[in-house]
């Protein structure tokens, strides 16, 4: 399992992904879920992975075939070339569907499923940045200023963070905060997902990859992020008032 987030802001887009993939409670590994392509002065495009890693792995892998195949070439379609970020996320998305008819049917005849979920974001000059997440299917949805993040893997510990405090308003440094909380939150729940965590924090219009990271497991601003997470929880509960059960409770019966 993992978990990755792809937040829309006014001032850009913040990408983060952790790192530990398991197949089974003996086989765990720490892969990165987290690709970037850069191109300065004329896009930067981030794509994050989840589900079989056998399946992502042979996705990337034609994409960056049709990369160093197709550079120069115009004709030759490939990640780098397209007009727009919708066009980028279609191309994709076809390359999902080329894997999908490959392997689809010699997994599920072992009983795997066909498992695969990718968040795309970034800016391409001239426009607006933009996040989408492709399906399994090769189709696409995208972060709207309504509704300004999407999640892939184990999204549901993470969720009620960024529903109760990011918007598309949010400050691209409070994004990030946002963000690590999320991540902190589902890998304090689930096993499955874990550090490094990956970032990156694209700021509209500078069309380069400036403000990346990595936090491992032992690093101090992670580990200082899930303390005072933890810690202003209990002292916001503990400034809440009290329940009053010297009220009557409404639907019960008094025992006789």
């Amino acid at each position: 399992m993992t978990y990755c987030v792809g937040m829309l802001c006014r001032n850009g887009a913040v990408f983060l992904s952790d790192s530990r993939t398991s197949a089974g409670m003996d086989n765990v590994t720490m892969r990165s879920k987290m690709r970037i392509y850069e191109k300065p002065g004329d896009r930067v495009i981030c794509i994050m992975s989840s589900g079989n890693l056998s399946l992502t792995q042979a996705t990337l892998a034609m994409i960056d075939d049709d990369l160093v195949l197709g550079d120069g070439d115009p004709r030759k379609k490939h990640i780098m070339n397209r007009q727009t970020l919708y066009e980028t996320v279609r191309y994709i998305g076809s390359k999902v569907r080329t894997v999908e008819k490959r392997d689809r049917a010699a997994l599920e005849a072992d009983g795997f499923a066909f498992n695969i979920n990718l968040i795309v974001g970034g800016q391409i000059a001239g426009m607006a940045p933009e996040v989408h997440q492709i399906y399994p299917q090769g189709n696409s949805i995208h972060a709207t200023r309504d509704c300004p993040f999407l999640q892939i893997g184990e999204a549901k510990y993470g969720k009620p963070i960024l529903d109760r405090g990011f918007t598309y308003e949010t400050d691209l440094c409070e994004a990030v905060k946002f963000g690590i909380v999320s991540l902190d939150a589902t890998i304090k729940s689930n096993v499955s997902v874990g550090p490094p965590v990956d970032i990156l924090c694209y700021e509209t219009d500078s069309l380069q990859v400036s403000k990346r990271m990595r936090l491992e497991k032992d690093d101090p601003y992670l580990a200082e992020i899930g303390r005072k997470w933890q810690d202003g929880i209990v002292k916001l509960v503990n400034e809440m008032p009290a329940a009053d059960f010297g009220k009557p409770a409404l639907g019960y019966a008094s025992a006789a």
